[in-house]
């Protein structure tokens, strides 16, 4: 009895597992990384911006009537700690073009946060996601970007680590 309830138990695994793979192919193919977004309003928001930002809060209002990028991040994350140098330089490069960068970090510890913004020498505003701000934006994880234009329009969603060449060819569009 003991050897079938074994193989019952690894078949039901098997299946299972490929179950969950079918699942994860169908919603990565689905997903974007980095494609045209269907166009529609970023969410009203406010952040509570960390000390190593400055302080201060950081509304949606601050974004308007200029092209913004709002990145999602985790200190935990790997794929962030790429990602950090590749925003920061772009955001020396494109801050005076009027852009602005807001850095969210999502369930992260405070000092974890803010120890990350300080050893990648982030200067653009970050805060936590206290309010589930990202699940307004439509986040699936960590890293993700949204690029939103003059209008208050998200027009590109991001998965995934993004690099500088990548953020410069969509802030140009943002700024055509």
């Amino acid at each position: 009895m003991g050897a079938i309830l074994t193989k019952r138990n690894l078949s039901f695994a098997v299946v299972l597992a490929a179950v969950a793979a079918l699942v994860f192919l169908l919603f990565y193919g689905l997903t974007d990384r980095g494609g045209a977004t269907p166009r529609r309003p970023a969410p009203e928001f406010s952040v509570e911006l960390f000390d190593a930002s400055g302080g201060g809060t950081f509304t949606k209002a601050d974004l308007t009537g200029r092209p913004a990028v709002v990145n999602f991040w985790a200190s935990w994350c790997a794929p962030c700690e790429d990602e950090a140098p590749h925003l920061e330089q772009v955001w020396q490069e494109y801050k005076d073009r009027g852009v602005v960068f807001l850095g969210i970090a999502v369930d992260d510890d405070d000092d974890d946060a803010q120890a990350f913004i300080r050893k990648h020498g982030i200067t653009y505003p970050n805060g936590p996601d206290e309010s589930d701000i990202g699940l307004d934006f439509g986040r699936l994880g960590v890293p993700e970007t949204f690029f939103i234009d003059r209008e208050g329009q998200i027009v590109r969603q991001f998965m995934g680590p993004v690099n500088s060449e990548q953020l410069r060819a969509f802030l140009e569009e943002l700024l055509e």
